[in-house]
């Protein structure tokens, strides 16, 4: 299919005031729909599997993906449709987010195989083999393990090369599907493994390092940019109008700390979700000497963000309650029965298969420390939020290490609990606030696609920041917090057994 001209943006239709925010998640396709002025107007969400096939595997089907994005598509159109026949028509500009790295290979008829996401962890061991972490980070700004799209092509897809004609990453391939263009944005293009930050382009010498032939990559575009009108086909999907303009939008983990903080160096957001995303932007490309975060392009080309993902917060938090019967919010209910420290209880949440944060660590494994007759399903419940909070606070230390941090901002399960928001305040010994949004990074994507609609004259320019509406602060109280400074300091020497 022929590229699409981006020299000036598609022009608004008359009338529409909407912006569609898509997010293909880990675990489920979140959509909204945001007014011009940041108000909601409605979302909707649909859940696909991870299929584990082997040890160690985390696969999706892409045609999962499609069929969740048009059930939540379906959905939303419910929900809007019962205020608003006409809402279709207001859909002014759409944009993307989307989970990451995660590989599709294309072939000519489309997925040579499912998606590799980034979960899996089968070629962690192989790559740890080949990596010189050290080159790598001061290139790419990436702690490259086997979960990058470089390593999982050559693990996964080098033998079937001659199959392949395009590799995108998944957010790139829900754009391919609505606008035929193969097309990605430089937050997304890190996580490939090859993108060099300096030259902010892919680098043929590292594509050569991990065999991955160049002419498969997508365009990079500007994060936020036109991508293409929405063609008949994702007309179709969506059930909109063809024609409207799609935005290459731009990494999960950066929509979302648009939409928690904007660009403001001194609020730092963490997103839970499937895993915990911990980011601060920085106006500076700050790497860090022991390489333990990511520094990513952030939507605004010459920021960056300064990321850490806790693998299993999420996920874990469902295990635990699987594994126990819990109903939802059954885990906050409990753990806030158990005392300060969870009578001796410690739980490392190292359940992933090893741990990104700030430790980069593919050996650490979970770990339930000191638990004898005494403990009840209380302790256990507050000591898991004890380990994922002491997690978190662990990498905003680092964080902090190059600069102030005057808010955390928190979306996800926890900005929901009071309680358990204000133990994580207390844990942090920092103000927190509470994201209200349900998918912060559907939001940021809504957001960045309003830049579609700006006058040709104002392409190229800084655009005002996003800021979430102001939340009430929760402050640490004195007490809990004096005790959890000494709690941290035994987690640290006991879960550093866990390797």
């Amino acid at each position: 299919m022929a590229s699409v001209k981006t020299s000036a943006p598609a022009a608004a239709r008359r009338g529409a005031d909407l912006t569609l925010g898509i997010d293909l998640g880990t675990s489920a396709i979140k959509v909204t729909a945001l007014g011009l002025k940041d108000e909601p107007a409605g979302e909707a969400s649909a859940a696909f599997e991870t299929l584990q096939s082997v040890p160690l595997a985390a696969e999706q089907s892409p045609a999962d993906w499609i069929e969740a994005l048009r059930a939540a598509m379906r959905r939303l159109a419910e929900e809007l449709g019962a205020r608003d026949g006409d809402w279709a028509s207001r859909i002014a500009a759409i944009g993307l987010t989307g989970q990451l790295p995660t590989l599709v290979c294309l072939g000519k008829d489309g997925p040579v195989a499912r998606a590799i996401t980034w979960k899996d962890g089968r070629a962690d061991a192989w790559a740890a083999t080949r990596i010189a972490r050290g080159d790598h980070y001061s290139r790419t700004g990436m702690p490259i393990d086997g979960r990058y799209l470089g390593p999982m092509w050559q693990f996964h897809f080098e033998q079937r090369a001659d199959k392949v004609v395009a590799i995108l990453s998944a957010k790139d391939y829900l754009l391919y599907m609505l606008t035929g263009e193969h097309v990605t944005e430089p937050s997304t293009a890190a996580g490939y493994g090859v993108y060099d930050l300096k030259e902010r382009a892919f680098a043929r010498d590292l594509c050569d390092f991990w065999h991955l032939p160049s002419r498969l990559l997508p365009e990079v575009r500007p994060a936020g940019s036109l991508a293409g009108p929405l063609h008949a086909a994702g007309a179709a999907l969506l059930g909109l109008p063809a024609g409207i303009p799609v935005s290459t939008g731009a990494a999960d983990s950066a929509c979302a700390a648009y939409a928690m903080a904007g660009l403001d160096e001194r609020i730092t957001s963490v997103s839970f979700g499937s895993s915990a995303v911990i980011f601060a932007a920085s106006r500076e490309p700050r790497l860090d000497a022991r390489a333990r975060y990511l520094l990513t392009p952030h939507v605004q080309a010459g920021w960056y963000g300064r990321e850490m993902d806790l693998l299993a917060s999420g996920t874990g938090y469902r295990w635990l309650s699987d594994l126990f019967g819990w109903h939802e919010g059954e885990i906050e209910r409990l753990a806030a029965e158990s005392p300060v420290g969870a009578r001796g209880l410690v739980f490392a949440p190292y359940l992933g298969g090893g741990e990104q944060g700030a430790l980069w660590n593919p050996r650490l494994r979970g770990a339930l420390l000191g638990l004898d007759l005494a403990h009840g399903r209380a302790d256990i419940a507050r000591a898991y939020l004890e380990g994922v909070f002491f997690e978190v606070k662990r990498c905003i230390d680092v964080l902090a290490e190059n600069g102030p941090i005057d808010l955390i901002r928190i979306a996800g399960k926890v900005a929901e609990a009071p309680k358990i928001l204000a133990m994580l305040c207390d844990i942090l010994d920092r103000p927190v606030s509470a994201y209200a949004d349900r998918s912060p990074a559907a939001t940021g994507a809504a957001r960045l696609a309003r830049r579609l609609l700006k006058s040709k004259s104002t392409q190229g320019h800084v655009l005002p920041a996003s800021r979430a509406p102001d939340q009430p602060i929760t402050r640490p109280d004195p007490s809990p917090a004096l005790a959890y400074k000494s709690l941290y300091g035994e987690y640290l020497v006991r879960s550093a057994t866990c390797g």
